[in-house]
């Protein structure tokens, strides 16, 4: 279960950034997850829940915004949302001439903190 090296370096990154704003401790996680990031975004907030304690975050709440894939079609340079799990084939024109531009990745958008 790689959430667990997932949460313990999300939760390094928080500590460091607190520590860069004089910050006593991490009261709000937000999250941005893709659908095809590979984060099981259940399982991540379970570890998260063992893995604060004791840190910076032990107070923290895990806000979590699960992203569908969106695709970039260079045929009919349209961006749409994938059909499925059809990453591979425009849902407007059919081509397969297409990239992912979002839903693959896993952002820290905001820390609240005191």
């Amino acid at each position: 279960m790689h959430e667990f090296s997932v949460v313990s370096s999300l939760l390094e990154n928080c500590e460091q950034i607190a520590k860069d704003n004089q910050a006593s401790k991490v009261l709000a996680i937000h999250l941005e997850i893709g659908e095809r990031s590979g984060v099981n975004a259940d399982l991540l907030k379970r570890a998260f829940l063992d893995f604060k304690i004791g840190s910076i975050c032990e107070d923290a709440e895990l806000f979590i915004r699960l992203v569908k894939v969106k695709l970039f079609c260079e045929n009919c340079k349209q961006s749409s949302q994938a059909v499925g799990i059809n990453y591979t084939q425009c849902p407007l024109c059919g081509s397969s001439s297409i990239a992912i531009i979002e839903g693959n990745e896993m952002l820290l958008l905001r820390l609240e903190m005191e």
